[in-house]
Parts: C-alpha cells; sequence; structure tokens
C-alpha cells in the first residue's frame, strides 16, 4: 500500500506466531480498530491438520460472527490448501469459496504465486468497497492502445483476462470485439472510460493516434484511475503533455508468454483502490462538497484547472505536497494572489 514510499495509511496488519500460549492461534482481531477490515486467510496443510483444526475452525466462527454483527462491512477471503485438503467446516457451511490454490500449481508459475494471490486481493477488496458502498460494481478494464504497433500486446493482455486458466472475474473492454452491429462506438467507448479503469498500452506512435489521445483525456477528465504500459522502442517523435502524471510502468512483452501480464494486471487494480479508498476517506472527512472543491485522486495539473467548469476555491489531492515549481504554476493558473481565496490541500491537511 505504498507509492513512492508514501504510505496510503491503510494498516495492514499480520501475526506470524501464536498469541496464545500453548495454541497455534493468533490473538482475536479487534475489528473496531477500522471501519473496513479484510481478513485473509491462506488455509494449509499446517492447519487442516486432525489436532489442531479444530481449533481454526472455532476461531473462524468467532471470525464469521463479528462480521455478521458488524452488518457485513468487513471482508473474510480465504485461499485454499495447495494440497487440496477440505476447507474448514464454519466456512463450508456458509457456502464460502475458496480460491483453488492447488489448481495454481499446474497453471502458474511458482514465481507468478504470490502475484497471482495479490492480484485476488486486490480486485476482491475493490468489489467489496464497491458493493459496501452501493456504488455500480460493473467496471472494465479498458486497454487503450495504437493498432499499428500496440495491438499485440493488448490482445494478448484481453486473452489472458478472458482465458479459461485465469481465475480472477476481471472484465475488459476492447475495440470493436466489445461493441455490436449499429453501435455509436463513441458514445459505448465515452460510457467504458467513464466507469473503468484506462490501461493505456502507449507504444511508439500512440501519442500521435487521435483516438488513443481521446480516451486518455477523458478518463482524465473523468478521474478515473489510469496507468500507463509502456512498450516504447524506437523513438516517441512528442509526448501527449496531458499523459503525465499518472504511473507509468515500464512493460518488455515476449512473444508466447504471460508472466508480464499479471504484475501490469496487479498496477492498474491497486492505481484503482488507491483512487476508490482515497475519494473514500476524503468523503468521510469532508461529507458533502459542491462544485467549487475539486476532489483529485492524483496531484493537480493546469489541465485540471483548465478543464473545470467553475474555478475551484479548494483544491484537495493525495500526499505528498505538490514541489514548489509545480504549486506555483498551478497556484498561477488559478490566479491565486492576497485576495485570493483558492487554496490547495493535501489528505493530511484536512481535519
Amino acid at each position: 500500500m505504498e507509492r513512492d514510499g508514501v504510505a496510503h495509511r491503510v494498516p495492514v496488519r499480520y501475526w506470524s506466531e501464536p498469541w496464545i500460549e500453548d495454541s497455534p492461534l493468533p490473538r482475536q482481531i479487534d475489528f473496531d480498530r477500522a471501519h473496513y477490515n479484510v481478513v485473509i486467510v491462506l488455509y494449509d496443510g499446517a492447519m487442516a491438520a486432525a489436532k489442531v483444526k479444530p481449533l481454526w475452525e472455532r476461531y473462524a466462527t468467532e471470525i464469521h460472527a463479528k462480521i455478521t454483527s458488524r452488518g457485513k462491512r468487513d471482508l473474510y477471503m480465504v485461499f485454499g490448501d495447495p494440497s487440496g485438503n477440505v476447507g474448514l467446516t464454519p466456512d463450508v457451511q456458509r457456502n464460502i469459496q475458496y480460491a483453488r490454490r492447488d489448481l495454481w500449481k499446474t497453471k502458474i508459475s511458482i514465481s507468478g504465486l504470490e502475484t497471482h494471490l495479490l492480484l485476488h486481493v486486490v480486485f476482491t477488496i475493490r468489489d467489496h468497497l464497491k458493493k459496501a458502498l452501493d456504488l455500480p460494481d460493473e467496471e472494465d478494464l479498458f486497454v487503450s492502445h495504437a493498432k499499428i504497433d500496440g495491438d499485440e500486446t493488448a490482445s494478448a493482455i484481453v486473452n489472458y483476462v478472458n482465458s479459461m486458466n485465469n481465475d480472477v472475474p476481471l472484465q475488459t473492454f476492447y475495440d470493436a470485439k466489445a461493441l455490436s452491429p449499429g453501435d455509436n462506438f463513441a458514445n459505448e467507448f465515452g460510457d467504458a472510460i467513464r466507469k473503468g479503469t484506462l490501461l493505456a498500452i502507449v507504444s511508439d506512435t500512440y501519442d500521435s493516434r487521435p483516438w488513443c489521445v481521446h480516451e486518455l483525456t477523458e478518463a482524465k477528465r473523468a478521474r478515473r484511475p489510469i496507468v500507463l504500459a509502456d512498450i516504447g522502442r524506437v523513438r516517441i517523435s512528442r509526448t501527449y503533455p496531458y499523459g503525465a502524471n499518472v504511473p507509468r510502468v515500464r512493460v518488455n512483452p515476449v512473444d508466447g508468454e504471460t508472466a508480464w501480464i499479471e504484475p501490469l494486471l496487479v498496477e492498474c487494480l491497486s492505481e484503482g483502490l488507491r483512487c476508490d479508498l482515497f475519494k473514500l476517506e476524503v468523503a468521510c472527512r469532508l461529507g458533502t462538497t459542491d462544485d467549487r472543491v475539486m476532489i483529485l485522486p492524483r496531484p493537480p495539473e493546469l489541465f485540471d484547472i483548465i478543464d473545470a467548469p467553475l474555478r475551484p476555491e479548494t483544491i484537495i489531492y493525495p500526499d505528498p505536497p505538490l514541489a514548489t515549481i509545480e504549486a506555483a504554476l498551478i497556484a498561477k493558473s488559478l490566479g491565486l494572489g492576497s485576495t485570493s481565496k483558492a487554496t490547495m490541500k493535501t489528505l493530511s491537511e484536512i481535519s
């Protein structure tokens, strides 16, 4: 939960040693320390052993009771035993789905297991938060690319996500394959971008393609999560100026291999989760706001000021604060002076 060395203030706690004397169990979890909690169980042979399994089943029963008493705000995730042992009875009785780690061994390389587990975790947390907050839960990964030199990479990602071997229920939006005859493609593209996460495959020609620039601009205008996958090979003649200020990941696709795809998907989902948590935290601190308050899930830039329907009086964005030279440019665009009421604040500066 860190980006550029700056923590997002999401406490992640784990216990690897028993806290209860003469017992394999950790101490009880204090669910009241947070509004939302995620409990991740890595079920294995040690927990399935006959002598200790009843203890873990009692522990799981107590966790389920606490989650139910809190209105199911919290999330319980279980990853099954890689050896295929039957799950904990309280989970089986509640029809709780176990991630089939016993099947992963035949489909995923040993080096990719942690990434695949993390992909499951981040996807499920995002999905849970949307349901807990009654937000639309349909969100596609919009794969933006230039056909001339980015289509092969984009196709590999989409094919992998939609493969039967992938057990993470992601959805993608991929050009004409997501449209039906007679659809207004401009409207369909816009709708998908405004409710999705944009993954831009930045090839050598990407920034010179009008539709690529349009998709990136629409995503930024809608303040959607954006990740740039840099696959440049030779030379980019001109970088689109409003394609900056978002995470950029260097990717080296290899023909016939897929190991590079899941780390990229984790980047996309993690950026989406970061944006979700930032918006949630701002809403908890500020409550209702109006159009004079601009809330950005990333640092502000000139595009945000120029494109705003109303000139904001307050801009709220994630830590860390803008560097002096950037802050001065934004202040100049806002006309900040001795009589101006406009302010820029990071989340840590909101009481």
